[in-house]
């Protein structure tokens, strides 16, 4: 089984960075990329400085040793679309890490075997290390689903040279109704909403990349893989688009899974797939309540970040 390159995307956090790089120091990866965006003050200038000097110290076992440093910050959406593409030019695979996304012992395994096992199936684009509902029993120790998630997760390249970041298909997909031929009417709706959201919203655009991802999936009738367990703990939960810890963080992840039992059918789970949205995607929106809708008014009048700490977290 050939073991697959591992991408790790940083940038200012060296405390959640440290907690990542211990777990790729038991994995020891054959070929390690580090990708960090550029600093947009000083202030990530220096942090960037102490995470790059964490990675100098705790790389330190035999491998293929990559790095990239942007000198201009891209932001949240290009950073690690240009990270990925970096790593791809030389991989027709690849294992990709943020730096906030703690991976078990066994997701290594787990992903190089699926990467082998599906490389030349077009209708596999995701392996997703998470599961947000672990407590659904599955029928086999990974399913196909149409809600694999990107909290440590792996591709090939043959899949991320489709993607359209920019999303300049959705439109007539829209109009087509061709997501209602994918998912019920309730969840295709929630997602038109949203990926409608985000295209016609330029700072969306610029600013987060896994939707686009998602789009793109199911506009070519792709499937993900999601684990029996939950493979991957989530520590960052302060950042640009997280402000406090969520039902999602800091999940116990299984050191000892491994696949011994398959799914007999390439299809999505139709009905893992239901329960997920009812307890991933329907429980997400429910927190957009008054929080939300004052944050929203704050944003548009420029007072956010002088009103928040004083009012927002009060309510």
């Amino acid at each position: 089984m050939k073991e697959s390159a591992v991408l790790l995307i940083t940038f200012n956090r060296p405390d959640t960075t440290i907690e990542v790089l211990k777990a790729l120091q038991i994995a020891k990866p054959k070929v390690l990329y580090v990708f960090s965006d550029g600093p947009r003050n000083r202030e990530d200038a220096l942090l960037r400085d102490k995470v790059q000097s964490l990675v100098d110290e705790y790389v330190n076992w035999e491998c293929k040793f990559y790095r990239k440093l942007m000198d201009k910050n891209l932001g949240c959406g290009p950073g690690p679309v240009q990270a990925m593409q970096w790593a791809l030019e030389n991989e027709d695979r690849i294992i990709i890490l943020e730096d906030d996304c703690v991976p078990s012992p066994a997701f290594f395994p787990y992903c190089n075997y699926l990467l082998e096992k599906y490389i030349n199936d077009e209708r596999i684009w995701i392996i997703s290390g998470d599961n947000y509902c672990p407590e659904y029993l599955l029928s086999s120790d990974y399913i196909f689903t149409n809600y694999a998630h990107s909290w440590g997760w792996a591709t090939w390249k043959r899949c991320f040279e489709k993607i359209d970041f920019q999303m300049k298909g959705w439109p007539e997909f829209r109009d087509r109704k061709m997501l209602y031929s994918i998912l019920p009417k309730k969840e295709a709706h929630f997602f038109e909403q949203r990926y409608d959201n985000i295209f016609k919203d330029e700072n969306s655009m610029n600013h987060i990349w896994d939707f686009q991802f998602g789009f793109c999936i199911r506009a070519n009738g792709g499937l993900g893989i999601m684990p029996r367990s939950n493979l991957i703990k989530n520590i960052g939960y302060i950042g640009t688009h997280s402000e406090k810890k969520s039902f999602c963080h800091d999940r116990a992840v299984d050191d000892h899974y491994k696949i011994v039992t398959e799914p007999l059918f390439i299809v999505a789970d139709y009905l893992h797939d239901r329960y997920h949205f009812k307890h991933h995607w329907k429980k997400m929106k429910s927190g957009s309540g008054i929080k939300s809708k004052i944050k929203k008014v704050l944003k548009i009048f420029g007072l956010y970040n002088f009103v928040y700490k004083r009012i927002y977290s009060l309510l």
